[in-house]
């Protein structure tokens, strides 16, 4: 009897994990979202980390090829691409990717979660913010016809026209922005579009937004410092909720069923005090509730 026991043991210690984690990075919004579903899962997860790079690629790959177990969750851009080029016989669902149509990333066999914090409780936080917000620009490339249109949809809903325009690179967004501010916008929100927001461009586009008296929604609280009114983070547990639910639902059948991304409900909204008394805001009581005010 001891030794079944002993038996039953080992085998549960060495037992196959049900879903495979790919990691793009050690970076804290994918090592947050790993956190999160390990949580969430209670049960034991192989996890792979791509460490930035495709140096170990082929290793990694064929670890996960080599595993009976077919569901796959691929956390940040490099991961969901690697999966996508080279996992086509699992079911992987992607999360932290914001260009999933650029990267050609969705498939029957290959779904997602928004990276997106909630729209809709975005803007109903600016407009609490700031009641007479009629008409904001929305700045991207050519490969973000989801988000645009969600924002659209989102921004109506609460009294707000968008005003989008699209930039062919970088070098373009200032262009783009005069644009906005000659088509009368009272503000931005900054979308977070890494085909045309390079480093440099974030930061010339907020110094724009700040010498043109620009309101901005940032997809980073990092940029209150560069004079965002407010600043949006997605919460990771949700995010790890909806990847869960969705694996729960996949089959080998039918794949990885649904739409192609599943949006998110919540969003951490952060004000800048400073930002609010440059525009001549006053923050509610109720918003300073909801949100983090620095």
């Amino acid at each position: 009897m001891r030794f079944l026991l002993i038996l039953l043991l080992f085998a549960a210690a060495t037992a196959r994990a049900d879903i495979i984690l790919l990691l793009s990075d050690d970076r804290a919004p994918v090592m947050g979202v790993a956190k999160a579903i390990g949580v969430a899962y209670g049960e034991k997860i192989d996890t792979y980390n791509l460490g930035g790079n495709r140096s170990r690629e082929n290793e990694i790959v064929q670890a996960i090829l080599g595993s009976t177990r077919r569901q796959v969750v691929a956390v940040g851009l490099l991961a969901s691409q690697v999966a996508r080029e080279r996992l086509t016989s699992k079911h992987v669902v992607f999360c932290q990717v914001l260009n999933f149509e650029e990267f050609d990333l969705v498939t029957p066999w290959m779904k997602g979660v928004s990276g997106i914090p909630s729209l809709p409780r975005q803007f109903a936080a600016w407009k609490q913010l700031d009641p007479n917000l009629r008409r904001i620009g929305v700045i991207t490339g050519k490969q973000t016809r989801y988000m645009v249109e969600e924002a659209e949809t989102a921004a109506r809903r609460h009294g707000i026209e968008i005003i989008h325009v699209e930039s062919p690179s970088d070098r373009a967004v200032l262009f783009a922005a005069q644009d906005l501010v000659d088509k009368k916008v009272q503000g931005l929100w900054l979308a977070p579009d890494s085909s045309i927001l390079s480093q440099r461009a974030i930061l010339d586009l907020m110094a724009f937004s700040v010498k043109n008296n620009l309101q901005v929604l940032a997809f980073s609280p990092a940029l209150l410092k560069e004079g965002a009114l407010l600043g949006a983070t997605p919460d990771f547990g949700e995010i790890a909720a909806l990847v869960l639910d969705r694996l729960k639902k996949t089959s080998d059948a039918s794949g990885v069923g649904g739409e192609a991304i599943t949006p998110l409900t919540s969003a951490r909204i952060v004000i800048s005090s400073s930002a609010a008394t440059r525009f001549g805001l006053a923050i509610p009581a109720r918003l300073r509730e909801q949100s983090d005010v620095q």
